[in-house]
């Protein structure tokens, strides 16, 4: 399986240097961009950075609640961690058990 990255250029740049097989710099069509690599079969973990995630949010719940892989995993950017952001783990469960852990 292999690794993939969506985020801004220095957080692309840094992923492809440590040896993550396909980065992806946001554009325009950045769910289009998601969609692709969630159909990739060689795919086995997307790292998609917080900002980006926030807008893709919808679409990126429905790929954890409906598929095992890949798993998506949600990083901070540059700028850091974003302080009003609610760990997604934490919301996926309850959401999808209806209870709080």
């Amino acid at each position: 399986m292999k690794m993939a990255v969506i985020g801004d250029e220095d957080t692309v740049a840094l992923f492809t240097f440590a040896g993550v097989g396909r980065g992806v710099v946001a554009g325009g069509e950045v769910a289009a961009q998601l969609d692709e690599l969630v159909e990739d079969p060689d795919i086995g973990v997307i790292i998609i950075t917080e900002r980006i995630a926030d807008t893709l949010l919808d679409k990126i719940t429905k790929i954890k609640l409906q598929r095992e892989l890949p798993i998506i995993v949600e990083i901070p950017d540059k700028r850091g961690r974003e302080e009003e952001r609610e760990d997604s783990l934490d919301a996926l469960i309850r959401r999808a058990v209806g209870v709080e852990i």
